[in-house]
């Protein structure tokens, strides 16, 4: 095993946050995070850029299946260690991290591998297809010790946090979230590739409804394609979930990926004479005496990105704000939705983190 930063504490030199690596034995200063990247289409693209103009960070290497992917993103970001296959990368290459941007149906066992290595991981949502290997990449993640952060990034809205302060003197009885546009295509369309649009994408209001209201306890799902534009086109165009919080609130999910024109995404939450109105630019406070809006300051792309790496820096686990088995506890509200839809009946959470 190379590179892997099997200790990490941070010291003040003239000022400067630097971490400490085990090298042969020495510890030695850095002021760099070294990363690779496994899949670089897609989203990896967002976190490349950001990540290239930290100035403590050092994209080493990266890892793609399609050659001509790979090729245009190491001649972009000026990264000459290229790979199409990860366990070579992660054998060969010396790495603090992995970024983990792959389809949802392409895991594999990648998270398992970096978790052996000891290397940290950030890793694109949603996390699995299946519950069994979520929970098996839980526990190994644990048991290695090694920071993970999940892609949930509108956790890091400055808006969110003013969502959480707004909401301490208020009780939430009803959510009405929406996910409402077009289907993005390829492997997208294809259900046991993406797990479909609540799975894949809806998953970020799932996961915000339960930042701002604690945890889902139960589930009830429908879901509906009356329309297909293709054979492979195998996923729902609209789905509406019931959310039972433990709270007592209670919440409606909607979904639809037959509007290539675009329309709503957010989620609104209620109180008594209360109302928050959230998206991901702003946030619009709705009472009797007026409304309000706050515009979000802040890019929650940037702001996951520099929390996960201030992790690895410092050790510091509470900058993460989706770690992997919390992340998990949403995976497994989308994929209940679906079992109630074909079992016609309320499902019940079960994972315990």
């Amino acid at each position: 095993m190379m590179g892997v930063c099997d200790k990490i504490r941070v010291t003040e030199e003239m000022g400067i946050t630097l971490s400490l690596r085990n090298v042969g034995g020495k510890e030695v200063i850095v002021d760099k995070v070294r990363l690779g990247f496994i899949g670089v289409g897609g989203i990896a693209g967002a976190h490349l850029n950001i990540l290239a103009k930290m100035e403590d960070v050092e994209i080493k290497a990266l890892c793609d299946i399609n050659p001509q992917t790979l090729q245009r993103r190491g001649r972009e970001f000026g990264v000459e260690s290229l790979y199409e296959d990860f366990k070579e990368m992660l054998d060969k290459e010396e790495l603090d991290a992995v970024y983990i941007c792959v389809p949802p149906f392409a895991h594999a066992d990648i998270e398992e591998k970096a978790a052996e290595r000891g290397l940290h991981m950030f890793i694109e949502k949603p996390v699995e297809l299946h519950m069994e290997n979520a929970i098996r990449k839980e526990e190994a993640i644990r048991k290695a010790g090694v920071i993970c952060s999940v892609g949930y990034c509108a956790r890091y809205l400055d808006i969110s946090d003013r969502v959480k302060e707004l909401l301490r003197d208020k009780i939430v009885e009803l959510v009405l979230g929406y996910f409402m546009g077009g289907a993005p295509g390829r492997w997208w369309i294809q259900k046991d590739k993406s797990g479909g649009q609540l799975v894949e994408q809806t998953t970020h209001m799932v996961d915000i409804a339960r930042f701002f209201l604690g945890e889902v306890q139960a589930v009830n799902g429908a879901f509906v394609a009356l329309t297909r534009p293709s054979p492979n086109y195998t996923i729902d165009n609209a789905s509406i979930v019931t959310l039972y919080f433990k709270s007592g609130a209670i919440g409606s999910i909607t979904s639809a990926c037959m509007l290539s024109q675009g329309y709503k995404t957010g989620l609104d939450m209620f109180a008594r004479d209360y109302i928050l109105e959230f998206t991901y630019g702003n946030l619009r406070i709705r009472t009797p005496q007026g409304t309000e809006e706050i515009k979000a300051g802040v890019n929650m792309y940037h702001e996951e990105d520099r929390a996960f790496i201030d992790a690895v820096k410092s050790g510091d686990r509470t900058l993460i704000r989706s770690p992997y088995a919390d992340a998990v506890k949403t995976l497994e509200i989308t994929l209940a939705a679906e079992v109630s839809a074909r079992e016609k009946r309320i499902v019940e959470m079960k994972f315990q983190a």
